[in-house]
């Protein structure tokens, strides 16, 4: 690991290489009211850490200063700009990098990429409490782990201080603490990108455990840009996705639906082919193929020649709020309430304490 903007002397390079923890102000982080550890950098042989003011730096437990020079807003990750602390470690055989920070200057960093800056208020302000609600039912799961989420579409795309927007920041701030509860406790509010015309039951995609957000009938999304798509695929491009996936098949004959949601949405399917069937979750065959190919499980497939076409509705896993559909809405003059009541009917919006 080295210093960007400084020269660090050698013996704190060695302490970094083990595990360190570098903070753009001494004190980052510890005087929170909730703080939040998100993944953004995973399996690198070095990283390179800075910041346009200086470094505090610590061992991993943040007691022990190591060096430090000067202090600043950020902390400076391979060019990218996060508030809060980073946690430098070894993890799974190489380096890994944790950006632990305040809840709501987390959400700054995720709301950017996870709306258009120039949708209307009030979606904005729906998809601020949707993501608000999503970190902490993951942070309640684990508080102790390593992260609890990570800067990718596996969790919740982040972009840190350099993904922040003030078209959207200020949506998370005109909502400070509020989240989806059930129970008094949060739910997994998840989102996608297009229902196509129905929301999916969270227990159909993501398991049992998963009852407190059900699928509803979207009008709201039937005008999106992927409420119907088309794909065409060659049999061998089909093969080889699924060869790559870690399921080896000969040649390809059909694709059959087995079972199917009760929203619509493929539950799992036969491939049909010359060594055999192949059976897979419909999510499962999705992401061999490509999520950015076939853009949700709700789709009908038929055979041509050379190949298969898929003709499907919406993009993503369909569960929870869908963020066309809340555009429209907001479009409409719904508010932010009306929105998360339309997609989370069995949830009331409350307050964290301390907000």
């Amino acid at each position: 690991m080295t210093g960007r903007r400084r020269s660090w002397p050698s013996r704190t390079l060695a302490v970094a290489a083990l595990a360190v923890c570098l903070a753009a102000d001494p004190g980052a982080g510890s005087a929170a009211a909730q703080n939040v550890r998100v993944l953004v950098a995973e399996g690198r042989p070095a990283l390179t850490v800075g910041s346009p003011g200086g470094l505090t730096i610590t061992d991993a437990t943040g007691r022990r200063v190591l060096a430090h020079r000067g202090s600043a807003a950020t902390v400076d990750l391979e060019g990218q700009a996060f508030r809060g602390r980073l946690l430098v470690q070894p993890w799974n055989g190489a380096l890994a990098a944790v950006n632990e920070v305040d809840l709501e200057e987390y959400l700054l960093g995720v709301l950017k990429d996870e709306i258009p800056p120039g949708w209307p208020a009030e979606a904005a302000k729906a998809m601020a409490i949707t993501a608000r609600t999503y970190a902490v039912y993951q942070i309640q799961q684990n508080p102790g782990a390593l992260f609890h989420l990570r800067a990718t579409t596996a969790s919740q795309v982040y972009g840190g201080a350099t993904g922040e927007d003030p078209r959207t920041s200020w949506a998370v701030q005109a909502t400070r603490g509020q989240i989806l509860t059930f129970g008094g406790q949060p739910i997994p509010a998840f989102y996608h990108s297009c229902s196509g015309g129905v929301t999916e039951d969270a227990l159909d995609v993501f398991g049992a455990n998963f009852d407190t957000i059900v699928g509803v009938a979207d009008q709201f999304s039937l005008g999106c840009p992927y409420a119907l798509w088309v794909e065409r695929l060659t049999s061998r491009e089909i093969e080889r996705a699924l060869q790559q996936a870690g399921s080896p098949i000969g040649r390809l004959l059909r694709i059959e639906d087995l079972l199917r949601t009760r929203t619509g949405r493929i539950l799992r399917l036969a491939v049909h082919h010359t060594r055999g069937t192949l059976v897979l979750e419909g999510k499962r065959f999705r992401e061999a193929l490509g999520n950015e190919v076939i853009r949700s499980t709700d789709f009908e497939v038929r055979a041509d020649p050379g190949g298969f076409t898929f003709v499907g509705r919406g993009w993503g896993h369909g569960v929870g709020l869908s963020q066309w559909g809340a555009k429209e809405m907001a479009d409409l003059a719904y508010q932010y309430q009306d929105i998360l009541r339309f997609y989370y009917p069995l949830a009331e919006i409350r307050t964290l304490t301390g907000q």
